[in-house]
């Protein structure tokens, strides 16, 4: 089957952002395309060996319109309580090629809806820099970390039971 450039774009954003959240982080677990909660998280990563906080990033492939992918992605966040239950840390990561865009900037609205409707909580949103010879991702919005509930430690140490990790610390 042949790997179209999108698809190629998407698969290098998961390992800058996989390598991101290593670095970020404390002895993290890290899951690729991982089925969280009933929805598809592109990268999943539990900090400490797989017993911390939650960090769920969803990666936008924007083409010409970073600026509305990324709006979409926090909008389809907020769903009504109960049926929500949020990670930790939720992430954005939108993918720049360079094809007519640069650095992106977020809007004041975009600032103002990425936070929880209750203020405690805020989507981060990363920008995945494939253009050129030194890719790397850069936060543009610092996720802030969302109330935490049985049910989000509950999912996560069944989750975490049952799928090996992509990546995770071994001794």
């Amino acid at each position: 089957m042949a790997t179209t450039q999108t698809e190629l774009s998407i698969g290098r954003a998961k390992n800058l952002v996989q390598e991101y959240l290593i670095r970020k982080l404390m002895f993290p677990k890290v899951f690729l395309d991982a089925e969280f909660n009933g929805k598809h998280v592109d990268v999943l990563a539990v900090n400490n060996s797989g017993t911390g906080d939650v960090h769920a990033v969803y990666i936008i492939y924007a083409g010409n319109d970073p600026a509305g992918a990324i709006e979409t992605a926090i909008a389809n966040l907020r769903t009504p309580a109960p049926a929500r239950v949020i990670p930790h840390f939720v992430y954005s990561a939108v993918i720049n090629e360079g094809l007519r865009f640069g650095p992106y900037i977020p809007s004041d609205q975009l600032l103002r809806n990425s936070f929880a409707e209750d203020g405690v909580g805020r989507v981060g949103l990363l920008y995945v820099d494939l253009a050129g010879q030194e890719t790397g991702v850069r936060p543009i919005i610092k996720p802030e970390r969302f109330r935490s509930t049985t049910e989000i430690v509950e999912l996560t140490d069944k989750f975490v039971a049952s799928h090996v990790a992509n990546w995770e610390f071994r001794n």
